[in-house]
């Protein structure tokens, strides 16, 4: 019988089963996929390595930082727009980086206003206590009603924060932006350029087998999807979809909250975690990547309620062509293999370039996710978030979505995965 098994072999994944091998316990991780990653993925398309999830960190996300440190990997930063773009109603307007950023500056200091108040330690969401419930029942909609924008201001603020919440702000928690600005250090500019600036040399896939490696000492199995977790006599039984039951002294459940509802416990979970299941986190966006033709410039814009409604050049090839990579706010209104209408739409947020091919991975349809990055819903730290990290007897839930910093990316689900090790050994 195995110490621990660990369910999902993510970045909290692998993290939490490197910990408990590396602590002495004889340790399995159990993959649905064929890779390890998660909702990071290394891909090549175009003869370019993509990230067709996550991809972006930085020195204010420490977890994380640390084990580039540790494995000795190289990052890159990204080059600045030569000329941005965006909306103010119908009328499209172009200027720098440096003019709209001022634009969004002035709505985001109000968004942000009282996040001193209500999250004065970001790590540790609920330190405030009650403080931070009333912006935490909104919300990004309804906080944005309270701003006092004008129509330039609230359309520049709005396409800002749907490629954040990567979600319909009418269900995006506006608490999820607060988090985010307090992280990063308290300004739009930090807080723009922990989210999308810094990559990874070599993908993000050079972490993850980094982490993965440290403990040779632990089994791996690929295609193995969990269907049902149980708890009886002092053990864990762990029952995959092929009908295999696989014991163990514990066991990290390290599986997105949106793709939670697929496994079965036995005893049920607690009843408010099964709420939170059920009310799962908000993003269901698209990241989409586009091989265009155009003038050969980096070239950012953005504009709301788009199907890629934030679009940035990220390589300039030696042809004059480019790739560009947008978000939008709903997988369901972008396809990426239509590409008359992504032409059209490339044509509504930057005219003048064609599209000669595009992709993307549909991570809402993607039933080991079913969403992108951890957005949550209103609510969640004032009912959920404490919660969904108790221990349920000898079985932890553990993730990105359920991280005290950084919910949703890398080093959120490296924190997590860090805890959930340390809980392994006790």
């Amino acid at each position: 019988m195995h110490d621990v098994i660990v369910i999902g072999g993510g970045f909290a994944g692998v993290t939490a089963a490197r910990e408990a091998a590396l602590g002495g316990a004889d340790t399995l991780l159990l993959e649905a996929r064929d890779r390890l990653g998660g909702r990071t993925w290394t891909n090549r398309w175009n003869d370019t390595d993509i990230e067709l999830g996550g991809g972006w960190v930085h020195w204010h996300q420490p977890h994380v930082w640390a084990e580039i440190t540790r494995a000795g990997l190289g990052v890159e930063i990204g080059e600045d727009a030569a000329r941005a773009s965006w909306y103010a109603g119908e009328e499209r307007r172009e200027g720098t980086i440096a003019e709209r950023d001022a634009i969004a500056e002035r709505g985001w200091n109000q968004f942000v206003a009282e996040v001193d108040d209500v999250m004065p330690l970001p790590h540790d969401p609920l330190y405030a206590g009650t403080k931070l419930e009333r912006l935490d029942r909104q919300t990004i909609a309804e906080r944005l009603d309270e701003l006092e924008l004008d129509t330039e201001e609230r359309d520049v603020l709005s396409a800002e924060l749907e490629s954040l919440a990567h979600g319909h702000l009418d269900d995006a928690g506006a608490v999820s932006v607060l988090r985010w600005h307090a992280l990063s250090g308290g300004s739009l500019a930090l807080t723009q350029q922990t989210g999308g600036r810094v990559t990874f040399r070599d993908g993000t896939r050079s972490l993850i087998e980094a982490i993965a490696g440290k403990a040779a000492s632990y089994e791996k199995r690929l295609s193995t999807p969990v269907a049902a977790v149980s708890q009886a006599e002092g053990r864990v039984d762990v029952h995959t979809r092929a009908r295999e039951t696989i014991p163990a002294g514990r066991a990290i459940v390290a599986v997105p909250l949106n793709a939670l509802g697929a496994i079965e416990f036995d005893p049920p979970l607690s009843e408010t975690k099964r709420a939170a299941v059920e009310l799962g986190q908000a993003s269901r966006g698209i990241k989409i990547f586009i091989h265009a033709r155009g003038e050969p410039i980096f070239v950012n814009g953005i504009k709301p309620e788009h199907p890629f409604g934030y679009l940035d050049t990220e390589v300039i090839y030696p042809d004059g062509t480019q790739l560009m990579i947008g978000f939008g706010y709903d997988a369901d209104i972008c396809d990426a293999a239509d590409l008359a209408t992504v032409q059209r739409h490339l044509d509504d947020i930057i005219p003048g370039y064609e599209a000669i091919a595009a992709t993307a991975h549909d991570w809402l349809g993607d039933e080991f996710s079913r969403g992108t990055w951890a957005i949550h819903r209103p609510g969640w730290y004032t009912d959920y978030h404490a919660e969904m990290q108790r221990p349920e007897e000898r079985v932890l839930l553990a993730g990105s979505d359920f991280a005290n910093g950084w919910a949703g990316f890398m080093d959120g689900a490296i924190e997590s995965g860090l805890r959930a090790g340390a809980w392994a050994l006790r």
